[in-house]
């Protein structure tokens, strides 16, 4: 948690009326949401290479295996 682009978000000393706290959470989820928004389309991009890698080296294991078994069953 030691993000360096971290903005701290200033605490009032005295009880905070409702209308304010409101508004207080508001702004923290807001930016919370903007940040998990802006890691989607890296999380997608490592998705997609993910099923690249899957889709090109599971038939190759597959083909590998049944000759290997095809070997062992001369």
């Amino acid at each position: 948690m030691n993000d360096p682009n971290a903005r701290l978000v200033p605490t009032p000393e005295q009880p905070m009326p409702s209308a304010d706290f409101a508004q207080h959470a508001r702004t923290v989820v807001a930016h919370h949401g903007e940040k998990i928004l802006a890691e989607i389309p890296s999380t997608l991009r490592r998705i997609g290479t993910l099923f690249l890698v899957l889709a090109i080296s599971l038939p190759i294991f597959f083909i590998g295996l049944l000759v290997v078994l095809w070997h062992l069953a001369k």
